[in-house]
């Protein structure tokens, strides 16, 4: 039984639903998946990588067009959560766990391919969304730059993490992918981000500087891509 639909997400439509007192989630995939940095094929296999870890829902059942999961009952992170030492470090020890995550047969993520990709959904120039030159220089020097890539999630925003008693969990891991090792402290620390957090990564504060400029561009070029086909999806809604 369909309880509620949890919200209308950016990317997808998520409903809870129940049998006597079991609830999960189901995600509906949106057919636009690609088009905003999706790779279901990816999230797939990071999804089999992170099977039965504590902190992500339990998968029931997925395809190329609906993931049902676990519903996960928590609270959301919050801004006072953070100012506290003793949770920052289990946060961090959460995202260490991540990084050690081993998956096979998958390429380094390309983040100027990333944001050219997003580039290309628009109809003007992308130069008025971002400062494009600075953008597209920086994911190249961190593209070119040496470092190991780790497991990272990609979009560790409030809405994906969840407190539950002791246990920290991140959902939603589709765009989640072998990347910076700096990328997910930097998305949820920002330039404050402690170097000691770092798994023994050598990262000068210069580029956690250039790693928050990314992000910060990235998310810009996506929702100017996602705005874009929202509206061509209205227009077919509209259509029919």
């Amino acid at each position: 039984m369909v309880e509620k639909e949890l919200g209308i997400g950016l990317v997808n439509r998520s409903f809870l639903v129940r049998s006597g007192k079991f609830r999960a989630v189901v995600r509906v995939n949106s057919i636009d998946s690609d088009k905003l940095g999706i790779d279901r094929l990816r999230e797939s296999q990071i999804l089999e990588a992170l099977e039965g870890k504590e902190f992500v829902p339990n998968i029931l059942y997925r395809d190329e067009d609906v993931l049902v999961t676990e519903y996960i009952s928590g609270v959301k992170l919050d801004n006072e959560s953070l100012k506290s030492s003793e949770f920052r470090s289990h946060l961090s020890s959460v995202l260490c766990r991540i990084q050690t995550t081993y998956v096979t047969d998958m390429n380094r993520f390309s983040y100027l391919e990333c944001c050219n990709s997003y580039a290309r959904n628009l109809p003007y120039n992308p130069s008025e969304v971002v400062d494009w030159q600075r953008l597209c220089l920086v994911a190249k020097e961190i593209d070119r730059s040496f470092w190991a890539p780790v497991l990272c999630h990609h979009d560790l925003i409030a809405d994906n993490i969840i407190i539950r008693q002791d246990s920290i969990v991140f959902i939603d891991w589709e765009f989640a992918a072998l990347g910076h090792p700096a990328f997910d402290y930097v998305k949820l620390f920002g330039e404050n981000t402690p170097r000691g957090m770092l798994s023994g990564s050598d990262i000068s504060p210069s580029v956690i500087k250039q790693i928050k400029f990314l992000q910060s561009a990235i998310d810009d070029l996506w929702f100017a891509a996602q705005n874009i086909l929202k509206g061509s999806s209205d227009e077919r809604g509209q259509n029919d």
